[in-house]
């Protein structure tokens, strides 16, 4: 009986009876992502990639591995593989899905009336398989360098299911299929992430659909498609500067598989209170059949992770409709490439035998300039700025860090530090900016961005001081930190709390982007220096992370 519940339980789960070909990334996509309530538009960074958005794979580099088992009412198999590596061409990956329930009994009536009788004819085992071939890169490897914050990813799938065993009666429900998964990713900010992914979106003319092997019957593959969302509240590169902990939010819109199922969420949470553990829960909404019509079911999830030099062990625990019976644990392994192993190359790598010689990336030479001494406070982010050529000093050899740096020249380097495209910016016109003006191009994406604004009297005053007021705004837009409308206490012993800055001068203080000042007095109305404009642009997380490459030998 038992195995009969499960045989209905996966169909249930992988078919609702309405298509031939079972997605079985409807059950679940590895153990961290069950715990999350099954949110993964927004990318996941590991092996898990390939079952969910394949554009996740570009996320982390070098190798990603992961398995997950696990068994629903204590009959249907789970079995997750994966594997991701990089290629000179972008992310690859390949990986199998299995379920199946075996040793099912096949009875059949004989005769009718008070002597119909159950006869045994058979034990038969249903299986059901997904491979797949992923692919995915950054959108800059096709567009020369632009669009660095747009990842894209595909995944090819090839579908297999069918009954062995019980006679030919059961080995006719046997076929195959194939399909085409599609995902994008897009960096909005350093802790914002946003994705969508389609499932099965190749037309059936072109080869997506499911055929059955006896008969040649030929039917589509329903798709759906996912809209979603990762936010990494404290981190890192998070809203909340920490170097220690992390938190992140996941959500996810799904349009379910066929016409009348209904719309789902999926929202999760993951915590890690310290680098070698993580504490997850979520809501995974899933399609029910009720006395209404069709419903949706509320299932809790949760899970705990622990990572081990680039190993990870993850359990998740899932609940399936209002049975507890239902409720399942999977059970995850995986393994990512830690970036302290990973090898770095320098154009071609010279060759013993078979092997490549590793060739040691030399550290920058660092520009120096006459007028910052040896012990000047902000020597180092002076020198990586000007040598990565974001914030040059002057031709004659000097810097001047105690120059006030004005909104024009603080344009310029805001840009530059990005990388953005200008020429990609509709040119706006102030009375005070002339096209000819060599920071025109800059001011145009500052503005376009919203990271600074020009004044009602239709000029931007480029060559105006920056004042540290201004600057606490101007740095808090462009590293879109959170900003409260109002702060409860001073930020700054000389600056009230109803002063305009002090919400952006709080949020800047949090991220750590006046730690030169030493909870000293602001002076809010002191033009910022350029020693100081480096400093902080170098606390922001995306200039943090890109001067860390740098040192690294990386571009």
């Amino acid at each position: 009986m038992r195995k009969i519940c499960g045989l209905i339980l996966l169909a249930i789960l992988l078919t609702a009876a309405s298509y031939a070909a079972s997605d079985l990334t409807e059950i679940g996509v590895g153990a961290r992502t069950l715990g999350l309530g099954r949110a993964f538009s927004g990318g996941v960074n590991d092996a898990a990639a390939i079952f969910t958005n394949p554009a996740g794979l570009t996320l982390s580099d070098g190798i990603k591995i992961m398995s997950m088992s696990g068994t629903l009412l204590s009959d249907v198999n789970y079995l997750v593989l994966g594997v991701g590596s990089d290629v000179p061409v972008g992310k690859i990956g390949v990986g199998y899905i299995s379920a199946g329930v075996s040793d099912i009994t096949l009875t059949q009536v004989v005769g009718t009336g008070s002597s119909a009788s159950v006869e045994v004819t058979g034990i038969s085992s249903y299986t059901s398989s997904l491979f797949f071939l992923s692919y995915a890169s950054e959108l800059s490897r096709f567009f020369r360098g632009n669009l660095k914050n747009v990842s894209v990813g595909a995944n090819l799938k090839y579908y297999l299911q069918g009954f062995s065993g019980g006679g030919s009666v059961m080995q006719d429900a046997n076929g195959t299929g194939m399909d085409l998964d599609a995902g994008i990713l897009w960096q909005a900010s350093p802790w914002a992430r946003l994705g969508l992914n389609a499932n099965d979106i190749l037309p059936s003319s072109l080869g997506g659909k499911f055929r059955w092997v006896k008969n040649g019957a030929e039917e589509s593959i329903p798709y759906a498609a996912r809209i979603g969302g990762h936010l990494d509240l404290i981190g890192d590169k998070a809203l909340k500067m920490n170097s220690e902990q992390n938190m992140a939010v996941l959500f996810d819109y799904e349009v379910l598989r066929g016409d009348n199922e209904p719309k789902t969420l999926h929202l999760g949470c993951e915590y890690s209170p310290l680098k070698v553990l993580a504490l997850r829960i979520g809501i995974d909404q899933k399609a029910k059949a009720d006395l209404s019509g069709v419903g949706v079911d509320n299932n809790l999830t949760a899970g705990v992770g622990i990572y081990l030099g680039g190993f990870s062990f993850d359990y998740a625990y899932h609940q399936f409709g209002e049975i507890s019976g239902n409720t399942t644990h999977f059970f995850s392994i995986g393994y990512k490439e830690p970036i302290s192993k990973k090898k770095k190359f320098l154009g071609k790598p010279a060759v013993s035998g078979s092997l490549p010689t590793p060739i040691v990336v030399p550290k920058p030479i660092l520009k120096t300039y006459s007028d910052v001494s040896a012990d000047y406070w902000a020597k180092q982010p002076i020198e990586y700025l000007a040598t990565m050529n974001i914030m040059p000093g002057f031709s004659d050899g000097t810097f001047h860090p105690e120059q006030a740096i004005t909104r024009a020249e603080l344009a310029e380097i805001l840009v530059k530090a990005k990388g953005f495209n200008t020429a990609e910016y509709k040119k706006l016109y102030y009375k005070d900016v002339s096209p000819s003006n060599p920071a025109a191009s800059y001011i145009n994406v500052v503005i376009a961005r919203k990271y600074m604004d020009g004044y009602a009297d239709g000029t931007f005053r480029p060559d105006k001081k920056v004042t540290r007021a201004e600057a606490a705004i101007i740095f808090a837009r462009y590293s879109g930190l959170y900003v409260k409308d109002k702060v409860q206490e001073k930020v700054f012993p000389d600056v009230p709390r109803n002063h305009i800055a002090s919400p952006a001068m709080a949020a800047s203080k949090e991220a750590g982007y006046f730690e030169y000042l030493s909870d000293q007095r602001f002076n809010p109305a002191l033009p910022l220096t350029r020693a100081e404009a480096a400093e902080m642009l170098s606390k922001t997380a995306y200039v943090k992370e890109k001067i860390k490459n740098f040192i690294a030998g990386e571009k």
